[in-house]
């Protein structure tokens, strides 16, 4: 089924449609576990000329898509399997493993890249929780974006080094409600 939706673009209301996205992939792959593992599938990145944002079922038989989907499905993916969603290159794995968290908060992010004169460049990344601390994952370079595939770890580090976080705490003092957006110290 084809659904398209036309809005004005506002990065609020694209982060929740890309949340909402998330969770109804977890909820796809809560209900068909046998689903492969997002960087365990043939999947890859692939830069889209008309935006489309796509289910994990309709990712995987694409085989492509860009930062959105991906970014929502591997969101999904965490939410619905937890710490087996994680491989032990992934920040948070040994924590998420020990405690053996059924899911983990994440949530799709937008990172956001301005250039003087010009429109702002979006990305979207995923941002998670594991053990009180906030981890970064991006999809869309670990499956292609980039000339070499990175890491979960490299993903995290290049996220943390290269992207303006907007006040959020890297440690915080509670696990995030699904439903709770996530604390914002202000400086």
């Amino acid at each position: 089924m084809d659904i398209r939706v036309a809005l004005t673009f506002n990065e609020r209301d694209a982060v929740s449609l890309l949340n909402w996205l998330a969770r109804c992939d977890a909820r796809l792959i809560r209900d068909q576990p046998k689903l492969p593992k997002l960087y365990e599938s043939k999947v890859v990145y692939k830069r889209e000329e008309v935006e489309t944002w796509s289910d994990y079922i309709q990712l995987l038989a694409q085989g492509d898509e860009d930062c959105d989907a991906l970014a929502a499905a591997r969101a999904g993916e965490l939410l619905a399997r937890g710490w087996q969603a994680l491989s032990p290159e992934d920040p948070g794995y040994v924590q998420a493993k020990a405690l053996k968290m059924q899911t983990i908060p994440a949530e799709v992010a937008l990172t956001t890249q301005l250039r003087e004169g010009e429109h702002g460049l979006y990305h979207c990344v995923v941002r998670y929780i594991v053990d009180k601390t906030i981890w970064f994952d991006d999809p869309s370079a670990r499956l292609g974006m980039l000339p070499e595939r990175l890491t979960g770890r490299e993903c995290h580090a290049r996220v943390v080094e290269r992207v303006r976080l907007g006040g959020v705490k890297r440690e915080i003092d509670f696990y995030r409600k699904p439903h709770q957006k996530l604390r914002r110290e202000t400086a």
